[in-house]
C-alpha cells in the first residue's frame, strides 16, 4: 500500500494514483507515464540493437495532439524520438488544455519509422480513431514525415469501462519484451511480426494491475 507519494526517474504515483491500479479503475496519466518510465529505466535496450524504441510519455502525447503547433515542442522532446525506429504512443481523449481533470479512454498508436506508418490499438471497437489520427498529423510534423494512412491492428476487446488503460500498458510490455529478445544480429526484422498482439499470452487487467502495484511496492521499500 502506497501512503505517500512515490517518486521515480521523471515520474511520481501519489496515493490516489496508486488506488487507481485497483481492479474496475480508471488509469490515470500519472500510472501511465509512471510504468513507461519504469520500462524505458528497468529493460534498457542494448546498444547493437537493431530496433531502437521509444516510450513517448502520456503528458508530452496529450500536448501534442492538442496544441496548435506542435513543432514548437520539438526541442522539449526527448532527442531519442528523432532516432528511434518505433515510437510507442499512449493516446488519451482528453482534449483541453485548461483543465487537469478529463478523458475516458486510453488507445495506443505506434510510429514504424521504417515504413513511416502508423499502427492503431483500441480496446474499446476504435472509440479513440479521431484523437489517434489528430496526434499522428502532429507528430508527422514534427518528425518532418509525411503521414501515410493509420493502420488499425487487430486489439483484444475489454470488458468494461475502466481497462483500456491497462491494456495499453500490456501491450506496450508485451512488444518491448520482443524487442529486448531481439538477437542484435538479425538481419531482418519482421516489425509486424514483433507488433502483433499475442492475446494468449497478454497479461490479463486484474494481473497487469497487481503488476504496477507490487512494483510500486517494491520501489517503495527500496528507498
Amino acid at each position: 500500500m502506497l501512503t505517500s507519494t512515490l517518486y521515480y526517474k521523471d515520474a511520481m504515483l501519489a496515493p490516489e494514483d496508486y488506488g487507481l491500479l485497483y481492479d474496475d479503475r480508471w488509469l490515470n496519466d500519472r500510472c501511465v507515464d509512471f510504468y513507461l518510465e519504469y520500462l524505458e529505466y528497468n529493460y534498457s535496450i542494448k546498444e547493437e540493437s537493431k530496433v531502437k524504441p521509444n516510450l513517448l510519455r502520456a503528458s508530452m502525447s496529450f500536448l501534442i495532439t492538442n496544441i496548435e503547433d506542435a513543432k514548437y515542442l520539438a526541442s522539449a522532446l526527448p532527442k531519442q524520438i528523432f532516432s528511434a525506429d518505433i515510437i510507442f504512443i499512449p493516446v488519451n481523449n482528453k482534449q483541453s488544455l485548461e483543465s487537469f481533470i478529463g478523458g475516458s479512454h486510453w488507445s495506443l498508436l505506434i510510429y514504424v519509422k521504417q515504413n513511416n506508418k502508423f499502427l492503431y490499438y483500441d480496446s474499446a471497437n476504435n472509440m479513440n480513431s479521431y484523437i489517434a489520427y489528430k496526434f499522428a498529423d502532429k507528430i508527422s510534423g514534427v518528425l518532418e514525415v509525411k503521414r501515410n494512412n493509420i493502420v488499425v491492428v487487430k486489439t483484444p476487446q475489454q470488458k468494461n469501462g475502466s481497462d483500456c488503460g491497462v491494456f495499453v500498458l500490456s501491450i506496450i510490455d508485451q512488444f518491448y519484451q520482443r524487442i529486448i529478445e531481439l538477437q542484435s544480429n538479425s538481419d531482418q526484422i519482421d516489425f509486424e511480426k514483433i507488433l502483433e498482439v499475442n492475446e494468449q499470452n497478454l497479461l490479463l487487467p486484474s494481473d497487469m494491475r497487481k503488476k504496477i502495484r507490487d512494483l510500486a511496492n517494491e520501489l517503495k521499500d527500496s528507498k
